[in-house]
Formats: C-alpha cells, sequence, structure tokens
C-alpha cells in the first residue's frame, strides 16, 4: 500500500523545513529490491488520524492529527527493551499537535533520551482511555556524495545562466533486514531545498529544471509514483538484504539543480503501518545536530552525571589504621557515558574533622592514615567526564575488626547496618535539600541520602494566592533526585523531602525554597524572505528562540509601516498576528507606497524585539499591481495581436502592451470590473524575432511573456 504522493504534516512542513513528497507504490518492483513479510504491518500503529512522528537523530517526537484529545495532557514514553529511557509530558493544542524537543514544543524531562532505531515511543491521554505506539525504524543515513558536475551543451531556449549537463548525487544509509516494522512500499528517500521551488529560487539565479521543494524517491516505484520526472531529473533505489545497505541516486541535468540537491536536507522516512500507510513515521535526517533542541531543556544520558555506587563491602583489620571499599560500578542510564573513575573519602575521627580520600580506575581502595578506634564514613562520588554527587556507603569503625555489605557490593543500605538487617529507627530528615527551577512550571530537587532510607516524599507549599500545588512525588531510594511539574510560572515555593523506612518517617523534613521560571519574552526571528504582492506582501522567517523554558513561542506579529516622508493619506500601519507557523501575509496595504517591514516573536503579551533581516532579504517592501496573461498570439501576414489577461487592481487601472524591443501594441487597454482585460489589434508593429512583449499596469505591475507566432 502506497503513502500519498504528497503528505504533509505540521511538524515536516514550514516548521522543519519538511515536506514528506515522494510517492510510494502498492506492489514490490524486480531487480534488487526486498519484499519483506507483512508480518511488518502487525503491530499497534498508532490510531488515524492520530499520528506519531520520530525525528530520532534529534531526539524529537510529534504529535499531530489527536484533535479529539485537545486539551488534554499528554504523557509521551520511549522505550528500550521494555524500560523507560526518556518522559515528556504537555497538552494536546486546539489543532491535535504537541511537539518534544524543539523551539515552541516541550522538553524531556530530566533526560533527552537517545532515540535509536528499535525504540518504541508510546503516548497516552489523561482522559482517554487508548494508548498509542510507534516503532522507531531502522534506516540511517550514512553519507551523502556528489559526483561533480560535467557541463554540456545548453538548449537554444535556455535562460543565460543556466548551465546543462549531468550530475549525481548519492545519499547511502543502512537499515536492519531483520526489522520487523520495515517494508521497502513504506519508505521513502527525501531531499529537501527551499530554493529548488521556482517561486523561492534567489533573483538572478537559474531555476534548474526541477520545481521541487522536496524530491522523493521510492524503493518500490510505479506509474502513479515514479521516481524523477521525465526529462527533468531522474532517480534509482535499492535495498539490499544481504548488506544492510540503502543506496539513492538523483542524477541532476542543469548545475543549480545539481548544487541544490547536494546542498538541501537529505532524510530517509519510514511509515510504519496501518490502514492508512503515513502513520508512525521515522525521519532519520542526515544533517540535523543530535541532542536537545532547545534552550533550558536537559542534556542528552551523554551529558548525565553517572550513578554513584550505594552499597560496598567495608572492612578494617583489628589494630589497623585503615579500611578497605570494595564496590561495583552500578547500572547506569541508557546510553550514558562510562563511568571511568571514583573518588572514595572516609570523613570522621576523633573530632569529626579529618577527611582521608582516594581517587581510582578501579572498584576497590584502602583508605590509610585513619585513627583507630574512631567512627568514620564512607563516601563515594562516580565520575564519566562529569562527578555525580557524593553518596554515603555507610559507617564503620577503625581497627574494629569489623565487615559490612558482603563481598559484592552489598553494602550497607546507606548506613542503616549490614545489609538484610531490619531498621530500628525511622531515618533521619534528608540535607542538603536544592531546588531549581527547569521547565514551565516545573523544578529539579535534589538531596544528600539520609542514612536507612528506602523511599522519599517530595512535596512543595506556596504562600502565593492562587499557586497550584501538585500532590506530593514518592521516589525509592538510593534515588537522591525528583522532578516536579504542575507548578505555577514565577511562583516562589518551598520544596520539602522527607525521608521513610520500614519503622517510619523522619520526624522533619529537608527543605529548600524555589522561584519558578516566570515567562520571557523571546528572542528575535529571522526574515529569509519578502515578496510583495496586491496591496500587501508576504514573508518567511526562521523560529525565534523561546526566551526559556516557561515561554515557549505562542505566535508572531507581521507589522507593515509605511515609510518616512510617504504622503499617501490612505497609508496606515498594519499589524497581522499569526500563529506559531513560520509564514504569513500582511494585506490591506496601499500599492505603490514603500512600507517598512518587521516580524515580532510573541509569548502571550509579551513581545520580543523586531527580527533581523538575513542576506539579501529586504527590509521594505512596495505592492502593487498583479497581471497576468493568458491567450497571446500573433499572426504575421496580419500583423495581428490576440492577448487578453487579468489585473488585481480594477479600480481606475489600465494595461499597456508593447513588444520588448519598445514598439507599441496598445496603451491605455481598461482593466474591467472582474479583472479582465482584452487586446484585439490588427496591423500592430512588427513583432520581434524573440517573439516577447511586455504588459504593464497604471498600478505598477509588470510581466514578460512569449507570444505565439503563427504564418
Amino acid at each position: 500500500m502506497g503513502a500519498p504522493a504528497s503528505r504533509t504534516s505540521r511538524s515536516t512542513g514550514k516548521r522543519n523545513s519538511r515536506l514528506i513528497a515522494g510517492g510510494l507504490a502498492a506492489a514490490m518492483a524486480t531487480g534488487g529490491l526486498v519484499t519483506l513479510a507483512s508480518g511488518a504491518q502487525a503491530g499497534t500503529p498508532p490510531a488515524g488520524p492520530g499520528n506519531i512522528e520520530i525525528f530520532n537523530k534529534r531526539s524529537m517526537v510529534a504529535l499531530e492529527g489527536y484533535a479529539e484529545q485537545a486539551g488534554q495532557e499528554a504523557t509521551v514514553e520511549v522505550l528500550r527493551g521494555g524500560q523507560v529511557i526518556g518522559i515528556g509530558v504537555g497538552t494536546v493544542d486546539a489543532t491535535g499537535f504537541l511537539e518534544f524537543n524543539h523551539p515552541g514544543g516541550e522538553c524531556w524531562i530530566g533526560v533527552t533520551p537517545t532515540i535509536k532505531p528499535g525504540d518504541e515511543v508510546r503516548v497516552s491521554f489523561s482522559g482517554a482511555a487508548f494508548t498509542d505506539s510507534a516503532i522507531t525504524a531502522s534506516p540511517t543515513v550514512t553519507s551523502v556524495t556528489g559526483s561533480g558536475f560535467v557541463a554540456g551543451q545548453n538548449l537554444p531556449t535556455d535562460p543565460e545562466n543556466r548551465v546543462r549537463g549531468v550530475g549525481t548525487v548519492t545519499i547511502e544509509g543502512t537499515y536492519d533486514p531483520e526489522d520487523p516494522w520495515f517494508d521497502p512500499a513504506r519508505f521513502n528517500i527525501e531531499t529537501v531545498n527551499p530554493d529548488n521551488d521556482d517561486d523561492k529560487t534567489p533573483p538572478g539565479e537559474d531555476p534548474g529544471l526541477s520545481d521541487n521543494r522536496a524530491m522523493g524517491i521510492s524503493l518500490v516505484p510505479d506509474a502513479e509514483h515514479p521516481n524523477g520526472e521525465p526529462g527533468l531529473w531522474d532517480a534509482t533505489a535499492t535495498a539490499d538484504p544481504a548488506t544492510g545497505e540503502i543506496v539513492g541516486t538523483y542524477t541532476l541535468y542543469t548545475e543549480a539543480d545539481y548544487d541544490r540537491v547536494l546542498a538541501g536536507d537529505h532524510v530517509f522516512a519510514a511509515w510504519m503501518a496501518g490502514e492508512e500507510p503515513a502513520l508512525g513515521l521515522t525521519q532519520n535526517e542526515f544533517e540535523e545536530i543530535p541532542g536537545p533542541g532547545m534552550g533550558g531543556c536537559p542534556p542528552s544520558p551523554d551529558g548525565q552525571v553517572p550513578t554513584a555506587p550505594t552499597t560496598a563491602q567495608l572492612s578494617s583489620a583489628a589494630g589497623s589504621t585503615s579500611v578497605d571499599v570494595t564496590w561495583q560500578t552500578p547500572a547506569q542510564p541508557a546510553d550514558g557515558s562510562e563511568v571511568t573513575g571514583y573518588r572514595v573519602a572516609a570523613i570522621g575521627g576523633t573530632h569529626a574533622e579529618q577527611e582521608v580520600a582516594e581517587r581510582t580506575g578501579g572498584t576497590t581502595v584502602s583508605l590509610d592514615g585513619l585513627e583507630a578506634g574512631a567512627s568514620y564514613e564512607i563516601m563515594i562520588e562516580a565520575y564519566n567526564g562529569r562527578w555525580s554527587s557524593a553518596q554515603s556507603l555507610g559507617t564503620i569503625t577503625v581497627g574494629s575488626g569489623t565487615s559490612t555489605g558482603g563481598g559484592t557490593g552489598g553494602g550497607t543500605g546507606g548506613g542503616g547496618g549490614p545489609v538484610g538487617e531490619t531498621p530500628t529507627a525511622a531515618p533521619a530528615a534528608p540535607a542538603g535539600v536544592t531546588a531549581t527551577a527547569a521547565d514551565s512550571g516545573a523544578v529539579d530537587v535534589s538531596w544528600t541520602a539520609s542514612t536507612g532510607a528506602t523511599a522519599y516524599a517530595v512535596s512543595v507549599t506556596s504562600d502565593a494566592t492562587g499557586a497550584a500545588i501538585p500532590a506530593a512525588v514518592t521516589v525509592q531510594a538510593p534515588a537522591t533526585t525528583a522532578s516536579l511539574t504542575g507548578l505555577t510560572a514565577g511562583t516562589a515555593y518551598t520544596v520539602s523531602v522527607t525521608a521513610s523506612n520500614a519503622v517510619g518517617t523522619s520526624a522533619e523534613a529537608g527543605t529548600a525554597t524555589v522561584t519558578t521560571a516566570a515567562a520571557v519574552a523571546p528572542g528575535a526571528a529571522t526574515v529569509t524572505r519578502v515578496a510583495s504582492a496586491h496591496e500587501g506582501a508576504s514573508l518567511e522567517w526562521t523560529a525565534a528562540q523561546a526566551g526559556n523554558a516557561a515561554s515557549p513561542v505562542t505566535g508572531y506579529d507581521i507589522v507593515a509601516t509605511p515609510a518616512a516622508g510617504t504622503t499617501n493619506a490612505a497609508a496606515r500601519q498594519v499589524t497581522n498576528p499569526v500563529g506559531t507557523v513560520t509564514t504569513g501575509a500582511v494585506t490591506g496595504l496601499v500599492n505603490g507606497v514603500t512600507y517598512d517591514l518587521a516580524v515580532f516573536a510573541r509569548t502571550g503579551d509579551l513581545r520580543g524585539p523586531a527580527g533581523t533581516f538575513g542576506l539579501n532579504v529586504p527590509t521594505t517592501v512596495v505592492p502593487n499591481d498583479v497581471v497576468t496573461v493568458g491567450r497571446a498570439q500573433y499572426r504575421a501576414d496580419r500583423r495581428e495581436y490576440k492577448v487578453n489577461g487579468t489585473a488585481q487592481d480594477t479600480t481606475a487601472n489600465r494595461v499597456h502592451v508593447r513588444t520588448t524591443t519598445g514598439l507599441t501594441i496598445q496603451l491605455n487597454v481598461p482593466v474591467a470590473a472582474d479583472g479582465s482585460w482584452t487586446v484585439d489589434l490588427r496591423n500592430g508593429p512588427v513583432l520581434p524575432t524573440n517573439n516577447r512583449i511586455v504588459v504593464t499596469s497604471d498600478s505598477g505591475a509588470r510581466v514578460e511573456t512569449t507570444i505565439t507566432r503563427s504564418r
């Protein structure tokens, strides 16, 4: 079953400069392609019309089409082998859209997961009793190479700036032939470059032969969805199950097309399964940079601190002044950096002031020079490029001839006595509580482990009127961190942490104060395109950076202001607010008047600074009439012209038709109320040999076109 020939999604269109445009076919082709079993469709893809899109290289997930769940809280989990390696929470907007790890969206909580092929992305909703999930597809782009362009012979009708010839661009990658979710009929190779759209080709550049912002190649082409366009560009693609390699090749026939395909973004797109074949989409984007996609989001696993041991064997020989410590390296977060070292310290002595520490790359150490008969607490920190917080391994009396914890790192459970011992008292209150503002309405909390604790409860209070107070969060020891969400932005809170075990809960709580992040105005967008129109203008821009994690961009204002010195009394400043898209238009302008343009990003009622303009992008616009030419015929033996068309401006407007050499065909042609105009002239001027005419209007429009010559 083939995907639509042109499927646009909110997270793959303007927002991310993506368009899945290549058609997929229903039947397998012959040759070097591979047909996989229909079991690839036997899973549980998203239930349409909702769709889960996974941008695995960017650790980004987008939900779209969940309009029935609009306003509900969605929980998105990333699972590997059944274990959760990432989680995010956010509210589905009115259109059924929500995204994570992308400007304007939500952050992952605690860690930005490294999403890999085979990982499951699962979503559930606060008001719906169903769960959707998608499996991350295995195809991965590994290289993009160009053959170099060899110039050939131009055609007489080619523009002066065109260079014809031949060049190829090859996209190579890998896939898992045993991947049960990979189906060649649901796979597409994409190259995307907005400059390959004729309407967006920079002025003075050859638009090339292809008018395709996105150019797709299917592993399974058919008559309805062929690879390439006859005479414009060609393409092939193969998947080899013996090597697990995918190769797609574009053949381009102008230097402009070659350069733009090579410079574009290159994507492997694989749809999972379902009644509609474009549900459960993985996009592996070669040019994208992995990791967090916006400021304020938590780091990836390789940027996280390691998990330190919580148990160890502590021993001190009778009469000695040393303690031997042996432990095992605990399991680390998925994709986290390898632990390469430890710092172990003995803290105590007669006056509780001595500290003796050693660093090691192993899992055993001897701490010497301690006071015989004195009690010491043994602390350990792990290192993977970053140091973990210090973790208590328990206490021991030096020279006592005792050993606690067992030889394989059983430890003392945080200092509550040897492993297996039933606690005799409730733990003390956690010390060292810290709280840091994180995402919108969220704080990250950490504390020092309490001796003998098996669990911790984290809660908040606030004196602020109307402050949201979420339910307490319980975490199991040895964890000493938690994230609280659902708080009110810009509000002061007191965070409390209590410790508990089988005996009871600590009599007191460790506390800290924090003010959640307040809304901050966003940064400036960058305008990338300006085009004039009849009584208006259209603009495109790159997304502005959110002010902070609590301040997603909620929309943009396009402002057109008459330039200084404007004397036209009808010209006024016009503001057009748009949503979180990155393209829009402003209308209601006066033709022929110069307007200064500006784009402002908004967070609620907060407006950021005016956007900057890209290189060679004009900061002003002069809206003008738009003229089109429909019929354009010239009969040479009668010097007869039959030309008609339309004009946008119909008020006291006229058009004027001339040859490109300046000869007058007919002037002052009236524009009718419906915008049409017509020239029907015999014995006009001799048409130049280039067969071209120019049509202008009183309202400032101009168009040059070819006229058909006969007899």
